[in-house]
């Protein structure tokens, strides 16, 4: 099942299609944060639950079914891909529909959300972007606090 809803820029621009798997809460904000801005987004998730979760605002399409299905995936257009993300609940699934995205199809840009920094290493040396939501909480944390931490050793 795909369901498509587009704006009037889609006729005017030139737009990037992104590709994201997994209609997570990572899956689901970075979907409502980039419809609207000259990209076509297509979103996939097993769950058709799932899309309810998409913002009103939300432009684009939702396809039903496996991301890590070479067909579902080229019927969703993935071959014009210019980014993929993985936003599956789980980092072996993660994996597996990056390794398709970046190896098989050879999008240029393939991100994946990892929630064991250890499996970085899978994918050294291919074209693929980790994002671990617990080193970037720490890193945003080490960020915010570092006046503090100026502020207390300059006593």
């Amino acid at each position: 099942m795909s369901t498509r809803r587009e704006g009037p820029y889609m006729l005017f621009h030139k737009t990037k299609t992104i590709i994201i798997v997994g209609a997570s809460r990572f899956g689901v904000g970075l979907a409502g944060r980039l419809s609207g801005r000259s990209t076509r987004i297509v979103m996939i998730d097993l769950s058709e639950e799932s899309f309810r979760k998409l913002p009103g605002e939300f432009v684009g399409d939702q396809v039903l079914g496996d991301g890590t299905d070479a067909e579902l995936l080229k019927q969703a257009g993935i071959s014009q891909a210019q980014v993929f993300v993985a936003a599956m609940g789980d980092d072996n699934e993660n994996l597996l529909a990056a390794q398709i995205a970046s190896r098989i199809f050879h999008v240029p840009e393939v991100f994946l959300r990892l929630n064991d920094k250890s499996k970085e290493k899978l994918i050294q040396g291919y074209n693929m972007k980790p994002i671990c939501p617990f080193v970037l909480s720490a890193d945003e944390f080490d960020r915010l606090t570092e006046k503090v931490y100026e502020e207390v050793s300059a006593l």
